[in-house]
Order: structure tokens, then sequence, then C-alpha cells
């Protein structure tokens, strides 16, 4: 890697880092319908660059898109300021993952993010973001890893896989302590993050 890729590997999570101390938690404002490009680490060695990983431990089951590692494992989906900046970063680099169109995903569809947002907004507000990439619903508490999901479910006609044959890729809810992100891909795909 050149010395050029590696500022430009390393200048986005500085980015996505400053946008998080500023803003009411990590990816707060972040732009889902850019699209991004998902740098290896550069820990990584040139010999472990070239073992190809099987695909099961490289992706999780969402249409076989490439993912950054998970921060943390899906049965505890809550990164806490607590944890080392390591597992920060990978939180933010993973929610920015998780939002990203990729060239396979349907247009985005606002207007029918937007009936989904008022549906939800029962619970609290209910905004489009991103063009209708990203439904968010700020609550004044309540946000935890499985709102999201169960306010779909309970509070809507759609589906998860509904929302992603429309274009909407997460749906996030946040309080004054917690944001969450749900993956419309996968069910099981969803972090935390507690401010």
């Amino acid at each position: 890697m050149t010395r050029g890729s590696t500022l430009l590997a390393v200048f986005p999570l500085a980015s996505l880092a400053l946008l998080a101390c500023e803003h009411s938690g990590p990816l707060a404002d972040l732009d889902a319908g850019a699209t991004w490009a998902i740098v290896p680490s550069a820990t990584a060695s040139p010999s472990s660059a070239a073992a190809a990983p099987s695909s099961a431990q490289t992706s999780p089951r969402d249409a076989g898109r490439t993912m950054p590692p998970r921060p943390v494992p899906t049965s505890s989906p809550t990164v806490r300021i607590t944890m080392p900046m390591q597992v920060q970063m990978q939180a933010i680099e993973y929610m920015a993952a998780m939002q990203a169109p990729q060239p396979s995903d349907a247009p985005a569809d606002a207007a029918y993010a937007q009936t989904i947002a008022a549906a939800l907004a029962a619970l609290g507000k209910g905004e489009v973001a991103s063009g209708g990439r990203r439904i968010d619903v700020t609550m004044p508490k309540g946000c935890d890893a499985t709102l999201p999901r169960e306010a779909i479910a309970r509070r809507t006609s759609a589906s998860l896989l509904t929302l992603l044959s429309h274009g909407v890729l997460v749906v996030r809810c946040t309080d004054r302590e917690v944001q969450c992100l749900q993956s419309t891909r996968d069910a099981d795909d969803v972090l935390c993050t507690h401010k």
C-alpha cells in the first residue's frame, strides 16, 4: 500500500470520529446515500491478505456483501464509550458499511420510506434520512437493539425485506443514551452505540 492510499484509508475514519464527537452519537448525520469503500485494515500482513478466508468468515448473510469486522458479537450488540478506541472505530466503520448502497440495491423510494416513518411516529419523531436509505426514529427513551425490528413488525405492514426492496437499508432508533441501527438485509445484523 502506498503512502497516499494509506492516508486515504485513514482519513475517512478520522472524519467520522470527529462527527461522532460533534453530534449526538456516531454517524448522527452520516450521508448514507454516499457509497463507502471498505478498506482492509492497515495492520493486515500481505500474506494474510493473499490467503482468502471463506465466505462465511468475511460476510454476514446479507446478500453476500463483504462487511468490515463487527466490533462486538450479535449476541451483545452494544458498543460502549468505555470500550477501547479500536472497537469504537470499528463500530463507526461497520455502521457506515451497513448504510452503504451497493449497485445491486433497489433505488431509494423516499415516498415509501416516508410512509413507514409516519407509521413509526407514535414511538417518537420519525424521519427519512439520506434520500430514503435510512429511517430514523428519535425518542425520549426506550431505544434498544430490538426496537427497530419490532417497531417495523408491530406498527407497519412491512417486513425488513420489503423495506430493502424499496431501497431502505437501515432503520435507526435514537434516544438520549443509545442509538441502534438495524440492517434490512439481515434481521440479526443490528449494532448499537451507547453515548
